[in-house]
């Protein structure tokens, strides 16, 4: 009984670990948890948490160079919008943190997708 009650507390305090240093809701902290012996995610270089927890809609693309630097990929879209992407995974079966920034053909902040991608 006192193992359980151990493992259950560890998993709860691993959960909350991972709402606090990613920002996720509990639905992504616990399945971060869960599936993070297969969590593959690729940063950028020098990207943080923090700088990403800045960006805001509407932000134009410069600020947001500016403050993340430059992305993993930059995938335009035929409507002349923007993906910059922050993170990807290692594999093509991964899971990983999805930190993505969206950008409308004027060139701001549309979306900012941050949440633990499950494949």
């Amino acid at each position: 009984m006192k193992i359980t009650i151990g493992l259950v507390s560890l998993f709860l305090y691993a959960v909350v670990s991972n709402m606090y240093q990613y920002g996720y809701g509990i639905n992504d902290a616990f399945w971060r948890v869960v599936w993070s012996i297969d969590e593959g995610t690729i940063w950028a270089k020098g990207f943080t948490e923090e700088n990403f927890n800045k960006v805001r809609v509407g932000m134009p693309k410069k600020q947001v160079l500016s403050l993340l630097g430059k992305p993993l990929n930059d995938i335009s879209q035929p409507d002349n919008s923007r993906f910059w992407y922050y993170t990807h995974h290692d594999s093509g079966t991964s899971d990983f943190d999805q930190r993505w920034v969206v950008f409308n053909s004027d060139n701001r902040v549309e979306e900012v997708r941050k949440s633990f991608y499950i494949d």
